[in-house]
């Protein structure tokens, strides 16, 4: 029997700046198709509120009860929720469990913070494509899932000491399918030591990771204060590296869309005149392209209305999220 540090469940939403989740690591990792390292620096340094909640995210809240019971049908496994969240003795690492797996012949999987099982539960769902368009998700019954999952699952695993994990998967409310996966020592402590290392670099010291993408950039660097860096030869090869790919793109645009100095109607020109009044144009009675009369979008005329009545304009009139141009001379 095996009794885990743990944290009252209704205290872990103030301490969860205290460790890394089992999906926060999938996403220091770099391996969360979700959420960037970045995002998960600002929400435990306290300069982001945490992951907005989206209605996919409240729809998978509510769905694991569902998908428990359809594990269990399935399985034959009944199951027990845990309602403490678990820590690791030495490493930043937090832990929130769907479900432990009772047993078979006992009552209970744990009682308050001692864990009685060998087998915990996670509880996912998943669009109706993803097991057709993804070489992440192999045959039920496999251990092949997505990278972001697997770390998730084995954090778990090193926290609970449970030696199997079960991932439960609806997909697009369809099908319910079961993966399995056993505890892998090596990868535990590779996953501990990345997080205890990423812990350290970059929420002790507060010191962002590198942004991974734009969205990264604008968190970090939201405005400019004035100050003037000196271009380096990374950045004047990068400056040239622009404005080569810009002229690319801008010839590339003027051979699709056309270019009006230079009497060039661009491709979809040509095709547009080819067509003519025509609505479609078919190859063997499968629609190549349409081109038809859109309806009319109401617009509200600011300037009429500015015009007639600039008290009212000026009163409602709001500002816009500030936000930075960038500018190569």
């Amino acid at each position: 029997m095996r009794s885990r540090s743990v944290i009252d469940r209704d205290d872990f939403i103030d301490s969860r700046r205290s460790g890394l989740g089992g999906s926060d690591i999938g996403a220091i990792l770099g391996l969360s198709p979700y959420r960037t390292p970045v995002d998960v620096w600002s929400e435990k340094t306290g300069r982001a509120n945490g992951q907005e909640e989206t209605l996919q995210m409240r729809f998978g809240t509510y769905a694991e009860a569902f998908v428990a019971r359809e594990y269990t049908a399935k399985t034959g496994n009944a199951v027990q929720r845990f309602t403490s969240m678990l820590r690791h003795a030495t490493a930043p690492v937090l832990g929130n469990v769907d479900r432990l797996v009772i047993p078979r012949g006992a009552k209970i999987a744990s009682h308050k913070t001692e864990i009685r099982t060998d087998l915990g539960l996670e509880c996912k769902t998943a669009s109706a494509f993803a097991s057709f368009n993804s070489d992440d998700w192999g045959d039920e019954g496999t251990d092949q899932i997505p990278p972001s999952y697997l770390v998730q699952c084995a954090t778990y695993m090193a926290l609970t000491g449970c030696r199997a994990w079960d991932l439960a998967v609806l997909f697009g409310n369809q099908e319910v399918r079961v993966y399995n996966l056993k505890r892998d020592n090596e990868l535990e402590s590779e996953i501990i030591a990345r997080a205890s290392e990423w812990w350290n670099k970059h929420i002790v010291a507060d010191v962002p990771p590198e942004p991974t993408c734009e969205a990264d950039i604008k968190r970090l660097y939201p405005s400019d204060n004035g100050a003037v860096v000196e271009a380096n030869p990374k950045t004047i090869e990068l400056i040239a590296r622009a404005v080569e790919l810009k002229a690319q793109i801008a010839a590339l645009e003027a051979e699709l869309e056309g270019d009006k100095k230079a009497g060039s109607i661009g491709v979809i020109g040509s095709l547009k005149a080819y067509m003519g009044e025509a609505s479609r144009l078919v190859l063997g009675g499968d629609d190549l392209i349409t081109w038809k009369q859109a309806k009319p979008t109401m617009r509200f005329d600011t300037k009429a209305f500015q015009a007639k009545h600039p008290e009212l304009y000026t009163e409602f009139l709001k500002a816009g999220d500030a936000s930075r141009r960038f500018l190569i001379k």
